[in-house]
Formats: structure tokens, sequence, C-alpha cells
């Protein structure tokens, strides 16, 4: 078929179909909803819509409790008991915020629907816990996103970044590995190798996808997508040529096809 990379579309195509019908036309999961003041917000059964806007009440008054990671991230100290969840914001233009409620397709909307919906795909990611929309008096809106914190986990690139030789090559290839199950899944992240996280359960490695309102379900990972995550990682991790082959081969499958050579030769280019 034309642009295929692999074989075994059909099962991968009907992964495809489950999640892109979902994805773009599903609530997600079972919430609740309220309106405190002009923050609006849903919550899943287990914590209240008043609970996340009181969180973003915290994050907008700048509280001890919150702790910025970036611009428009932060870790919010929710109890006395250390109890952190994960905040991030997302500013709406005013000329496109009728349009995005209409069709339902906010980033916020997005990153919502794909946290309920990758780990019934077996793909982990940080459990959403609720959204929130706030209007300012001027009319501007500002949508959050709240999830677990994962406590103990570590960016990709960093744990990289310390690893000595051979647990670097392990990385790389279970990396490469989880990238090709993500694609076969129809599961296409455009800034991907900077937004995942790793964390060791019972000795074993964990790759969480994190920043999912940049998610886009496709068919199939066609040449120009792959190509285009193997540069970021080219760009981030500085392969070697043995750790090009591994990565191209890990990716493969350990198939040895033109479409490795195209990975390696991807990966080489930056």
């Amino acid at each position: 078929m034309a642009g295929s990379v692999r074989s075994g579309l059909p099962s991968r195509f009907a992964s495809y179909l489950r999640l892109n019908a979902r994805f773009y036309t599903g609530s997600g999961a079972p919430c609740t909803r309220s309106t405190v003041f002009e923050c609006r917000a849903r919550a899943t059964p287990d914590y209240r819509p008043a609970f996340i806007c009181d969180l973003v009440m915290l994050y907008q008054n700048g509280s001890e409790q919150v702790e910025r990671i970036n611009f428009r991230c932060a870790r919010i100290t929710v109890n006395e008991g250390g109890d952190q969840v994960f905040l991030k914001e997302f500013p709406r233009l005013r000329a496109s915020h009728d349009l995005e409620r209409r069709l339902r397709c906010s980033r916020v909307d997005r990153a919502w629907r794909a946290g309920h919906l990758l780990p019934k795909l077996g793909v982990p990611t940080p459990r959403p816990i609720g959204t929130a929309q706030s209007r300012a008096a001027d009319g501007t809106v500002t949508e959050y996103l709240v999830t677990e914190w994962l406590e103990s986990a570590q960016a990709f690139t960093d744990a990289l970044a310390v690893a000595e030789r051979e647990e670097r090559a392990e990385l790389l290839a279970e990396f490469a590995t989880e990238m090709g199950r993500w694609h076969d899944l129809g599961i296409y992240v455009r800034d991907l190798v900077k937004n995942v996280l790793v964390t060791i359960e019972d000795g074993q490695r964990r790759y969480w996808l994190t920043d999912l309102d940049g998610l886009h379900p496709i068919r199939w990972p066609n040449r120009a997508r792959v190509r285009f995550h193997m540069r970021q990682l080219a760009h981030w991790v500085k392969p070697t040529a043995e750790e090009t082959t591994l990565i191209a081969t890990s990716y493969s499958r350990g198939t040895q096809s033109d479409f490795a050579s195209a990975v390696r030769s991807a990966l080489l280019a930056d």
C-alpha cells in the first residue's frame, strides 16, 4: 500500500480507527462539572471540580504551594502530606475560542481525551485529574490541564545525559522500540523526544508520553513523520554511528529493510 512503511497494516489501522473515533468525538471519561466565579471546571469522579478551580487560583495568585517548572507549567502541593499534581496553562486566542468550543477541539480537550485513551492502548501517560477554563474581565480565556505528578520520573534526555555507555545503549534501544510501538498504534506527538519521562518500577523502565495536546492520530507512520522524529532524536541525543544502527534496528524490530536504512540516514543528517 502506498505510504506504508511496514507490514501488518490491518491491525495497525484498526487501532488507529479506535483511537481516532474517540479522540475527536468522545468525552474521554466520565466527569463532573461546576462553575466557581469565573472558573469552569470538570474532574474525574474521584475529584471535585471546585478543587480544580482552587488549583487554578493558587497558580494564578503565585501561592507558595506552587513551584513553577517553566513559563506555563507548575507542580502544586495540594495538602500537608505532600501530595502533588502537575498543572499546565493553555492561553487561547479570542478569535478562535468560539470555534474551538463548538468543535470541541481545543488543545486541552485533546490532552484530556488522549490522557484517558492511551492507557487503554497500553501506553503510559500521567493520569488526567481535571481541566478548567477561566475568563478574564476583558474576555481573555485561559484553559488548564491538571494531571497526576509522577514522583521520581526523569526526562528521557536527562536520563541519557547521566547514563554510562551500556545503560545509554539500553535506553536508546528501549526508546526506539517504544517509538515504533506508538507509531504502530497510530500515536504521533510532534515534540516527542523532549516530552517522554522515564520511571523504574520493579527493575523495569517505563516510558511515559506527556504533553498530549500535540497528539494527532495517524493511520500509519509514513517516512516523513518518522524522519521528523528521528531528526529530533539526533538533535537531542547526538548518537554515534554505532548507536544510530542500534536505534534503527530497534525501531524496525530487528529487520534490515530499506526503511531501516532511511531511519539511519535521518539520524545521521542532523
